[in-house]
């Protein structure tokens, strides 16, 4: 097996109306790509930008100060954490 044929195992069939694929086939030969080629290239770049904007967090200034803010000032008081923790707990200490 060559080494394209082992890259290209994986396999994906679409159903598209005939004006997509009469669009889609127009669009790749204009480009000179192959049908496949050109979906595929096309496909990849719209998974890189939807991953790529999955992994970002988009806040407004104002937000991203008082997250500055909370992270620079003091810690609020937590009571009820500050009594758990001095409490012994189920888990044996080694």
């Amino acid at each position: 097996m060559s080494s394209l044929e082992q890259k290209t195992r994986g396999r994906i069939n679409l159903r598209v109306d005939p004006d997509q694929e009469a669009r889609l086939r127009a669009a790749a030969e204009a480009n000179g790509e192959t049908l496949t080629g050109f979906m595929l290239a096309a496909a990849t770049e719209r998974a890189d930008q939807v991953l790529e904007r999955a992994g970002r967090i988009a806040i407004s200034s104002a937000a991203f100060e008082r997250f500055v803010s909370a992270l620079e000032g003091r810690p609020e008081p937590m009571p009820t954490v500050s009594r758990y923790a001095r409490e012994a707990g189920p888990i044996p200490a080694r």
